[in-house]
């Protein structure tokens, strides 16, 4: 079972917006992130920190040339940095759709985001409408 985390834009109501644009997030260990990095971080629209994490794997490149640093040591921290996103890389775009106005609303686990999905819209579902005048009550025994 995986949590997911459920972002809305904010909405002056309190209603839930459409569909299309609620955001599920899976918390976890991401292997597209660990494997592509800032491309990853791109691809979901996380420009941000697409961008600063493309300028530190940079920074750090000319800081072990500069300080003579053995390749070894060099790709180690590399490695580190890239488990690190794997682990944190879905809170990073989390945090990317925050300063766009998304608000976390939400909890929701599941197996997979579909299963995630019909549980968040299962729960949130509109209570149908009840017309209590065409109903016919019995007396209670």
């Amino acid at each position: 079972m995986a949590i997911f985390t459920v972002h809305f834009p904010r909405t002056a109501s309190g209603q839930l917006p459409a569909a299309e644009k609620i955001i599920f997030l899976r918390d976890g260990f991401s292997w597209p992130a660990f494997l592509f990095g800032p491309f990853w971080l791109a691809w979901r629209r996380a420009w941000i920190v697409a961008g600063l994490w493309a300028l530190l794997l940079v920074a750090l490149a000319v800081l072990a040339w500069k300080l003579r640093v053995s390749r070894d040591a060099v790709s180690w921290l590399t490695l580190a940095l890239a488990v690190w996103l794997g682990f944190e890389g879905e809170r990073l775009v989390g945090w990317s759709l925050a300063r766009r106005g998304c608000v976390e609303q939400d909890l929701v686990i599941g197996d997979d985001i579909d299963e995630a999905e019909a549980a968040f819209f299962h729960r949130h579902r509109p209570a149908p409408p009840t017309d209590r005048g065409d109903v016919a009550r019995e007396p209670a025994p």
